[in-house]
């Protein structure tokens, strides 16, 4: 795209990278963004995003496969995580659907844990705004390890675990649900995982019912924060509509595989991930 000189200075920062511009100042702004997008990109996107919401469905950490796959793309920091929420929240409508119907959600628990996950995703979402690009590969770099320790971590047995009563449910339900939906609101990648951890670990779910309890909080404070960025305007449609029909297939397949049980086949592949993502955001963070 030919970029006349009497505006180039309006739309492009000083270094030359593509800026964003408001075009009005109504609560639904209208972005305008310079990002040039091939067919082969929309191939990539399609793959990577069906796969995070693959293991999203499973295990969590979804995001930690689609915010670097929009941040490869070259969207602006500003966009990716009200992308990433609006793509991540349309597909686990279907994984949450297939465990509803699969009987796996623990309603008098998860009803806690979604209020406070809802109040705090909101809350995260509103200072969502200050991270930029180079502070989400900091994170990144904090959060993967932390989610490769407690992946590898042996979980006592339900029968070896002690049990809670009513009142100590309901406060650690609230507790995990306001804190990792706030931190989901702020940022986002690798909460599933630590809901799912927290439900196994805090409230002695098995795995099978932490994964399908989980998803459903995580799924409550996305969608809080999708509503957030969707009054804000911050949305890459052009990606998003690609993304969220690739999201779409993966939690539905994923989603299948909990019912199932297949955590042995999931489990690795997820390490694998996180492992090359942290290779990836070291090499950009400090190469680059």
């Amino acid at each position: 795209m030919v970029i006349p000189d009497f505006l180039r200075s309006n739309i492009f920062t000083a270094d030359g990278h593509p800026f964003i511009i408001p075009r009005h100042t109504s609560p639904f702004n209208d972005w305008t963004v310079f990002v040039e997008i091939q067919l082969w990109q929309y191939v990539t996107v399609f793959l990577l995003i069906g796969f995070a919401g693959f293991i999203d469905s499973i295990a969590g950490g979804g995001g930690l496969v689609s915010v670097p796959t929009y941040l490869a793309l070259g969207m602006p920091a500003e966009l990716i995580l009200g992308t990433n929420k609006c793509v991540s929240s349309t597909g686990a409508t279907f994984a949450v659907f297939r465990y509803i119907r699969g009987r796996t959600i623990i309603w008098q628990t998860v009803i806690y844990a979604i209020v406070a996950a809802l109040v705090g995703s909101a809350i995260g979402a509103s200072l969502s705004a200050y991270l930029s690009r180079h502070l989400i590969f900091i994170l990144l770099l904090v959060v993967i390890p932390i989610l490769l320790y407690l992946q590898a971590r042996k979980m006592p047995s339900l029968s070896e675990r002690a049990e809670l009563t009513h009142q100590q449910i309901v406060w650690r339900a609230i507790l995990a649900g306001f804190f990792l939906g706030g931190y989901d609101g702020i940022f986002g990648p690798g909460t599933g995982t630590f809901l799912l951890l927290a439900f196994m670990l805090f409230l002695h779910m098995g795995t099978r019912e932490a994964s399908a309890n989980a998803r459903i909080v995580n799924y409550a404070s996305n969608v809080s924060a999708f509503i957030y960025f969707l009054i804000q305007g911050r949305i890459f449609w052009p990606v998003a509509v690609v993304a969220v029909f690739a999201s779409i297939l993966g939690n539905w397949l994923g989603s299948g595989l909990v019912i199932s049980n297949a955590d042995r086949v999931v489990v690795p592949v997820f390490r694998f991930v996180l492992l090359l993502l942290m290779l990836k955001c070291s090499y950009d963070l400090f190469f680059t």
